[in-house]
């Protein structure tokens, strides 16, 4: 009960220490330098649009940051910007020198500028700038030292003024200016007419009139202090802090949401306050800021504070986050383990031990004397600071410092359950033992028989003491009952844990258990054996990575693995985890790699030692950006590009696409809008393409190249370092299928396939036409051929026939001739004696047998089977001719000779040549033309 109460006295002190330290250690503080942003040093004004995107009047241009990007958009004439006014969400105002004008996003989200510096250009004036704009209604008011223009209707007309005007702010729905000596002035349209007026103006240079409680309103002057007026009398404000703003010169100020005033100045940074003038903190180049000038404040949807200064920019989260507090300590080293003793918080470091009381006015720790060098280990037992140190050990007591052992390298003491006078403790090469003796510890011995490098000890209720090897595994000791000499030595390695290194031990609801980073072992003490913890590796999930376990009490545990730290409780069968932290939230400074520590503070607040600084972490407090799911990533860009890098914006604010397959090539650019000083990390399902959501990611640009033709649905969100999931942004689109694979081109592919199998089976048909009517041809000549050859044999048979019976008539006819002659000379010969009667009818049957009709048609018939149509073609040529002229022609057709012709003719050679001669006569043939060859070609 001494220790809890010890404990939960330095836990009250240790808060209030962070309390009193609170504005110096301010949560959440960015910074943008010129490398970041890409801009100019200086940044004159800040403005801030509702999706949380930030403007700044940068001397370079009109600067635009979403939370993840950076963008610079030079005015045409790259003169210099001293105003921004965002109006809305789509136009923005700005002026500089020389210009004012106006910003317009187009539909792929490009900025566009718009000049009204012409319809200006008679009231401007040589070298004018316009160092502030405000926006009532449907005027918008450019405000320069010598005059005030405003822009309505499309028009500029001047809004005329007494004097010098230093300062022109929006309070309320008022436009309010500062005259030099005459007072404050409402601009009402086009006109100026008196707000405030009088001797109090004479001699101050106002530089901001903001808005503050009750209807009143903040005056802040450069060398005169703050003040508040209430519309009747103007009284400082804040009187105690008078000399500050002095010496300081407020140059602008803001009254937020949540009533805070913060006031930046010209030296030192920027100071909040409450509305009743009580500091909440201060920020200067000591912590935080990158420069002390302040030229520009805004705050933006969710009260993170923008400060444009005169060399850069910085950001304020406006979530002041209560789970974890990061406070640094420049020049400690890194710092091993830390504890709270005396009113004071020691440091134990690579450097040696460092001490700073919790009432100090110092901020710095200073080394305790004679501790230079590696410390490992501070522990508080029995009300004294035990200093595991590379040089032995020390106890601190009181405010003395004792050295009670020279063993080198105390890693980790542990009282024994056993003895309650003696701690057993492990260093570099021994086991050492101590022993209490009248409220002193001395060192009683080192444990005969064991001798290695130990970084983790515990003891189990029967007194065996499990040792953690600095690289190798686990040991199991037992020695005699007063811790001298060793009894037995038992070495579990690769064949127990599966692995022969990085496994340490640790006691968790007393029993002890094994760490390996893959899942946790634990002692079975009933069967003496080692065996997986396998209840709580179900109940601690993503947790069986862990490697170090640290007792918070009443049965809370911090669990430390690679990527976090869990606090949770355990008690019987029940494991509930109270909290994470994500490792990647201490990385400035980080956490000690391979030698983590925590120190319980109580059941859920704990200090997380670093390097060079300590966390406090308070479990009790909500996850940050616990409504992350309110928001969702905004497109900035999208963009389609050939596979020849020829690229096109699309329209932002289209739903759904249709994408030519020849840009099949996507780049979405994101952002997240909840702005906040820790980080987001980014995700996507891209339906159609992937199975399950990409890798997480911090650059919130993705890129996908030659996608297929289809339809796809892209989901991307934001997790923060907790896990916690943003609402999903969804984008459709479709690609479009190549023009080789479109329905026109199918259908085309269609047509020609159709045209072509229809050309084909045309080409077909006509092939089998043809070749059918080849073949009936080929048959046709075959009949042709035969029939031709079967007249041809006919022809030659019959005029065989005819020649046989031309040759037997003409032998016949010979004979007849013969015999005829014959008889004539028997006639002549023997005259009277041969009678008349008998001779004239030999010869008249031997005439008659010569000019027999019956051959003639013999041969006719035979002729005109051999010769068809012969007769009827030289008759329809020749129609003079007589029979005896057509028989002499068909004898001349078979080309018999006149000697062979005058016998069928019954007349002599000479009358056959006679009777050519006539016939050549009737058919008027030339000299040249023989009868024979005429003939022959009828």
């Amino acid at each position: 009960m001494k220790f809890v109460l010890h404990k939960s006295f330095f836990l009250f002190a240790f808060v209030l220490w962070l309390s009193a330290n609170a504005a110096e250690n301010i949560k959440g503080i960015e910074t943008f330098g010129q490398l970041t942003y890409q801009g100019a040093r200086q940044n004159w004004c800040v403005s801030a649009k509702s999706d949380g995107t930030i403007f700044f009047a940068n001397h370079q241009g009109l600067l635009q940051f979403d939370g993840t990007n950076w963008e610079l958009n030079p005015l045409p004439d790259e003169t210099i910007l001293r105003a921004v006014k965002v109006e809305g969400d789509s136009v923005i105002y700005t002026s500089g020198y020389m210009e004012l004008g106006l910003w317009k996003p187009d539909k792929y989200g490009k900025l566009h500028y718009f000049s009204l510096a012409e319809k200006a250009r008679k009231y401007l004036t040589d070298n004018i700038e316009f160092w502030n704009i405000a926006v009532s209604g449907d005027y918008v008011y450019f405000q320069s030292f010598t005059k005030i223009l405003a822009f309505h209707a499309d028009s500029i007309v001047p809004v005329d003024f007494p004097a010098f005007t230093s300062v022109m702010n929006k309070v309320d729905n008022k436009i309010l200016v500062s005259v030099r000596n005459s007072g404050i002035f409402e601009i009402i349209e086009a006109k100026a007419v008196p707000f405030i007026t009088g001797d109090f103006f004479k001699d101050k240079l106002v530089k901001f009139i903001i808005p503050f409680e009750n209807n009143s309103i903040l005056i802040g002057t450069a060398a005169h202090g703050i003040f508040v007026c209430d519309g009747k009398n103007i009284t400082p404000w804040n009187s105690k802090w008078n000399d500050y703003f002095i010496k300081n010169e407020p140059n602008r100020a803001l009254f937020t949401k949540s009533k805070q005033i913060i006031i930046g100045t010209i030296i030192d940074g920027i100071v909040v306050f409450d509305k009743e003038g009580k500091l909440q903190y201060k920020i200067n180049d000591e912590n935080g800021l990158q420069n002390n000038t302040v030229l520009g404040i805004e705050t933006d949807a969710w009260q993170n504070i923008w400060l444009a200064l005169d060399n850069g920019i910085n950001f304020i989260s406006g979530s002041q986050h209560k789970e974890f507090a990061i406070q640094k300590f420049p020049g400690t080293g890194a710092i091993y383990s830390t504890a709270l003793f005396n009113n004071k918080i020691y440091l134990g470091t690579n450097q040696g031990l460092f001490e700073k009381n919790y009432n100090s006015d110092s901020d710095a720790f200073t080394l305790v004397p004679e501790t230079q060098g590696q410390t490992w280990d501070l522990k508080v037992i029995d009300n004294k600071l035990w200093v595991g140190h590379n040089e032995g050990t020390f106890i601190i007591d009181n405010e003395s410092i004792n050295k009670v052992s020279n063993q080198s390298g105390g890693f980790s003491i542990r009282q024994d359950p056993l003895n309650k006078d003696l701690l057993i403790q492990c260093t570099y090469s021994n086991l050492v033992v101590f022993k209490k003796t009248n409220d002193t510890y001395i060192i009683k011995n080192r444990i005969n028989g064991f001798v290695d490098l130990i970084r983790y000890l515990e003891i189990d209720h029967l007194g065996n003491i499990w040792a953690s090897h600095m690289y190798r595994g686990i040991y199991k000791i037992t020695t005699d009952d007063v811790r001298e000499n060793v009894n037995s030595i038992q070495y579990f390695g690769e064949e127990v844990f599966g692995k022969d290194h990085s496994v340490h031990v640790f006691k968790l609801e007393n029993r002890i258990v094994f760490t390996t980073g893959i899942q946790v072992f634990t002692y079975d003490d009933l069967n003496d054996t080692i065996v997986s913890y396998k209840n709580l590796n179900e109940k601690i999930g993503s947790y069986t990575s862990v490697n170090r376990i640290i007792d918070a009490g009443n049965h809370y545990y911090w669990f430390i693995s690679r990527d976090k730290i869990g606090l949770f409780f355990i008690f019987l069968d029940e494991v509930k985890r109270i909290k994470e932290y994500p490792v990647s939230l201490f990385n400035n400074p980080p956490m000690v790699e391979g030698f983590e520590n925590i120190l319980p503070l109580s059941d859920f607040s704990a200090i997380l030692c670093l390097q060079n600084g300590l966390a406090f972490l308070d479990a009790s407090e909500k996850d940050a950006i616990y409504n992350l799911k309110d928001y969702s990533p905004e497109i900035r860009k999208l963009e389609i590009y050939s596979n020849s890098e020829k690229s096109e914006l699309l329209d932002l604010q289209n739903s759904k696409y249709k994408i030519n397959h020849n840009f099949n090539n996507l780049l979405f650019q994101f952002s997240f809008p909840h702005i906040n000083e820790l980080p987001v990390s980014y995700t996507y399902f891209l339906k159609g393409l992937n199975f399950g959501w990409s890798e997480k990611t911090v650059n919130p640009e993705f890129r996908f190249e030659r996608l297929p033709k289809g339809e796809y649905f892209l989901q991307v969100k934001a997790i923060d370092l907790w896990g916690n999931e943003s609402a999903s942004y969804s984008f459709s689109f479709e690609i479009k299928p190549p023009w080789y694979s479109s329905a026109l081109a199918i259908f085309l592919y269609l047509t020609v396939l159709t045209t072509a199998l229809l050309l084909f089976r045309n080409w077909g048909i006509r092939q089998t036409k043809k070749k059918e009517q080849l073949q009936h041809e080929t048959r046709e000549k075959e009949i042709i051929r035969l029939r031709n050859e079967k007249l041809r044999n006919e022809v030659e048979h019959k005029s065989k026939e005819l020649a046989s019976s031309t040759m037997a008539i003409i032998k016949k006819n010979e004979f007849l001739l013969e015999l005829k002659n014959t008889i004539e000379k028997h006639k002549t010969e023997l005259g009277s004696r041969y009678p008349d009667k008998y001779f004239n009818f030999l010869v008249g049957k031997i005439d008659e047998n010569i000019t027999n009709q019956d051959d003639w048609q013999v041969f006719e018939n035979n002729f005109e089977r051999a010769h068809e149509q012969f007769f009827s073609k030289i008759k329809d040529s020749y129609p003079d001719l007589t029979s005896s002229d057509l028989r002499l022609c068909a004898y001349l057709r078979m080309n018999l000779s006149s000697k062979e012709i005058a016998p069928l003719l019954g007349i002599s050679v000479r009358g056959v040549e006679n009777h050519r001669y006539r016939l050549r006569k009737k058919l008027d043939l030339k000299p040249e033309e023989t009868l024979t060859d005429v003939i022959l070609s009828i």
